[in-house]
């Protein structure tokens, strides 16, 4: 009697965590998706782009490219491609690293330590310098995205800080960070950034989407909407 009892209290928990598991994974938006990612790509003929992805998800034009090694000038053009954007918006492009002085002025700018250097430790400085450009001030991620449906971004090579933000983006969205990192990963290598750094980064961003789920659920809708 004794082990049926455990048998039965067994299979139900197995039960409750397959669902609970497969729920988790149906709430997860379509793009998250790491083996169909690629299908939201969107080729551009914009010139002097250095490792540039261009992705059409929805109503929303999310760009990744090496910012600090393209010509600042057809950076901007990217831009214009699809969007006009006020002067003060500064292109809707972010540009982590600070070699390239004609990036930092024509772009938003927020310098952030490559993560290849500090381990999970990392993830604590982007937290604290990444997540304010999601919501705070009069330019951020949700204001280009929802404003102009245009979100660009990258370091100089767009090789370490650049696709770690991109996954942030991606785990606010509502992405796993697991897949998030993934992702990232696919599309712009790991760089000798330790897979669970860039998960952990992610998951900043995933952590501030749960505590902000009306801004997540806005971009959401922008995403999944052409």
């Amino acid at each position: 009697m004794i082990r049926r009892d455990i048998a039965a209290r067994l299979a139900f928990a197995f039960v409750v965590l397959f669902t609970f598991t497969s729920n988790a994974s149906a709430a997860e938006p379509a793009w998250c998706n790491p083996d169909t990612f690629s299908r939201y790509e969107r080729g551009n003929n914009i010139p002097y782009l250095e490792r540039e992805h261009v992705y059409q998800i929805g109503a929303l034009t999310l760009a990744g490219l090496a910012v600090g090694d393209s010509d600042y000038r057809y950076v901007q053009s990217l831009a214009d491609q699809y969007t006009n954007t006020e002067a003060y918006e500064k292109s809707c492009t972010f540009y982590f690293h600070e070699k390239n002085e004609d990036a930092v002025k024509a772009f938003n700018h927020k310098y952030v330590s490559n993560p290849m250097l500090k381990g999970t430790s990392a993830a604590k400085e982007f937290e604290q310098k990444i997540n304010p450009l999601f919501l705070e001030g009069n330019v951020n991620f949700m204001s280009c995205a929802e404003r102009h449906g245009y979100v660009a971004m990258g370091c100089q090579g767009m090789k370490h800080r650049g696709p770690s933000v991109f996954a942030m983006f991606l785990s606010f969205s509502g992405c796993t960070p697991e897949h998030s990192t993934k992702i990232a990963n696919k599309v712009w290598g790991n760089n000798f950034v330790l897979t669970k750094t860039r998960t952990a980064i992610a998951r900043k961003g995933y952590e501030l989407g749960n505590a902000k789920p009306a801004e997540r659920a806005r971009l959401q809708k922008l995403m999944s909407t052409r």
